[in-house]
């Protein structure tokens, strides 16, 4: 293949395996998030420093029994690939909602995902990541104007619309595997 093109797919791939963790995350789906990580991996989310399967399990319980909700919003991505290894730095911002003694509060928190990628038996997936915080911060929510049934409301589980929209299978992070 072209080495151009070559660049494209590894950098479209890898994207791909950044895109999924947080959709993963955002849903719940425990065995998506394991699926964007080697078995050896690593992964530093500050209180959380352990593989990438362990993280998975902490990472899900710590979703579905702390906050009611998550969202990720993910920024660019400067991608250097080298071979079948990769470096990758993606900026998100990450909004969760939780419970604290019956005041609705609302997290937030804007960082980086510090990469290393591996491509194995033609698949990217996270070798280590350093999750990196730039800033955060914790309030009460306001008045809840869309409260109620003015809009859809998203699942934290396979049965939220995307994953039928998506065609996605639940517990696999990415969609061309």
């Amino acid at each position: 293949m072209d080495p151009k093109v070559q660049r494209l797919v590894d950098h479209f791939e890898i994207r791909e395996v950044i895109e999924a963790y947080v959709h993963a995350c955002d849903r719940c789906d425990r065995d998506a998030v394991e699926d964007v990580y080697h078995p050896d991996s690593w992964d530093d989310h500050g209180p959380m420093k352990m593989t990438g399967p362990q993280f998975a399990d902490a990472v899900t319980e710590s979703l579905s029994t702390v906050w009611k909700g998550a969202t990720h919003l993910l920024g660019q991505s400067r991608i250097r690939v080298d071979g079948d290894m990769a470096g990758a730095e993606t900026t998100f911002f990450a909004s969760l909602t939780r419970d604290d003694e019956g005041t609705e509060m609302l997290d937030l928190m804007v960082g980086r995902y510090v990469d290393v990628m591996e491509r194995r038996d033609g698949v990217w997936a996270i070798k280590d990541r350093r999750c990196i915080s730039e800033w955060s911060s914790s309030g009460p929510i306001g008045v809840d104007f869309m409260r109620g049934d003015l809009f859809m409301h998203g699942s934290r589980s396979a049965e939220d619309p995307s994953y039928e929209v998506l065609k996605l299978v639940a517990g696999r992070a990415r969609i061309d595997r």
